[in-house]
């Protein structure tokens, strides 16, 4: 119980000894942020320096998800300035055209988890993330890696990488994160052919 009280408060909501009607979802992306930013739900919030998301919200189609963020990031609060982040830059620039201010990137652990992640973390992260699609509106989300994929509630990554859907009226499409094309070199044909794909929904 005490557990889940800590988290509504994470999520922005006040506790008084009257009944009040009480907005489910925090409507602005800074309050979200905010919120984040203070959140101890879980220990990865010890690791963090600052929360591993965009500063603020962009007007853009495409919103790609990662499942956790890099050290660099977390000591200086700047997504996708850590190698493997110019990496998938390059990546998007080359096949989308897109430079960075033309997309918004996001983490599913909004905190440094030193490449590990587990369930109860994951659960408190994940209102958080679909809090952010919704105050985002894009129209293309992008899924980095079958955790991310799975964590989202899908299932069957490896029949459904590459192939686009639609869900809660966004589209998605799952594909492989850059440790695993780093990995397994012989992928990195394949994710350059999925994100083609993606270009005509943009």
């Amino acid at each position: 119980m005490i557990r889940s009280l800590y988290y509504l408060k994470a999520m922005g909501y006040n506790f008084t000894d009257k009944p009040s009607h009480i907005q489910p979802k925090i409507k602005n992306f800074e309050n979200l942020r905010s919120n984040i930013q203070k959140c101890n739900l879980c220990h990865f919030s010890k690791f963090r320096r600052f929360t591993l998301m965009e500063n603020q919200l962009k007007p853009v189609n495409l919103m790609i998800l990662d499942t956790f963020g890099q050290k660099i990031e977390n000591e200086n609060g700047y997504i996708l300035e850590s190698k493997k982040g110019k990496t998938l830059q390059s990546y998007i620039y080359n096949i989308l055209g897109l430079k960075k201010e033309q997309f918004y990137f996001s983490y599913l652990l909004k905190c440094f988890s030193n490449g590990k992640f587990d369930d109860f973390s994951l659960q408190s992260c994940l209102p958080f993330f679909w809090n952010e699609v919704e105050l985002l509106q894009p129209k293309f989300v992008l899924c980095l890696g079958e955790y991310a994929f799975n964590s989202l509630g899908f299932s069957d990554f490896n029949a459904l990488r590459g192939e686009i859907f639609t869900h809660k009226n966004f589209f998605f499409m799952a594909s492989f994160n850059l440790e695993f094309i780093e990995k397994n070199p012989s992928y990195k044909k394949d994710f350059m052919e999925d994100l083609k794909k993606i270009k005509g929904f943009l």
